[in-house]
């Protein structure tokens, strides 16, 4: 057992609804962050409800399983650790999933061969340790939170798409008028601005790693023509798109 938590490995897990996990330990610590679905898990002699932005933590030796009320999808780390670190057993993302994007990394950065793949995983590790501990004590989160969470998610799944901000609402089980309210007190931004960034993030992505054309680019990202993305582009860095490429 290291003094220091070491990322042992990391990946993703779905299921159907009734595909069921069965009891089962480990010699290290599972840290498991729910991406959608609801599951069932008891840990020992407790038992958690796990919805997207749950992350449950279960230390070594803890019999524990999931129950898949509905289809559900999970990334996972084992961390070899002590069973007294300061874990807690069940943490809430925030409205930002900042635990998520971490979990995410873990998994890339497991799965690859690129050099100071070590380093960057204990880097990774020590931002989810503090993460964990600094949500540890947080409250469940507020209505408004679990719907802009929610919301967010299915902006991030649907960019490409011709999204309506209204079928969101009605996803999410808020009027178009409480969402746009939810996400300017949380964020600052409207649920529209929202999609914008997410598309702009994912564009200037391609601009930078691929050849792709601006057309291809422009339908991926779910804007209406290469002119509208030339447009968004410009107006959000000052560059055009081949400026950046």
């Amino acid at each position: 057992m290291h003094e220091s938590p070491r990322v042992i490995l990391a990946g993703a897990h779905s299921a159907a609804r009734g595909q069921h996990f069965p009891w089962h330990q480990h010699s290290t610590w599972e840290l498991v962050y729910y991406r959608r679905g609801h599951v069932r898990s008891p840990i020992g002699s407790e038992t958690f409800d796990a919805t997207a932005g749950v992350v449950l933590n279960t230390p070594p030796g803890v019999p524990h399983a999931e129950f898949a009320l509905s289809e559900y999808a999970n990334y996972y780390v084992a961390v070899d650790a002590p069973a007294s670190h300061p874990w807690p057993r069940l943490v809430f993302d925030d409205a930002d999933r900042s635990i998520g994007r971490v979990f995410a990394a873990l998994r890339r950065e497991a799965g690859g061969t690129q050099s100071g793949r070590d380093r960057m995983l204990a880097l990774l590790l020590g931002e989810l340790d503090l993460l964990l501990r600094r949500a540890g004590p947080r409250v469940r989160p507020s209505s408004a939170e679990r719907v802009v969470a929610n919301a967010q998610r299915l902006l991030e799944q649907r960019h490409a798409e011709q999204v309506r901000i209204a079928d969101v609402a009605r996803e999410v089980g808020a009027s178009p008028a409480a969402l746009r309210g939810h996400f300017l007190s949380l964020h600052g931004v409207t649920p529209s601005a929202y999609l914008q960034s997410v598309r702009l993030r994912h564009a200037l992505a391609h601009l930078r790693n691929s050849n792709i054309t601006l057309e291809a680019i422009a339908a991926y990202c779910g804007y209406s023509s290469a002119s509208h993305l030339s447009r968004q582009v410009k107006a959000a860095t000052g560059n055009s798109p081949g400026q950046l490429r």
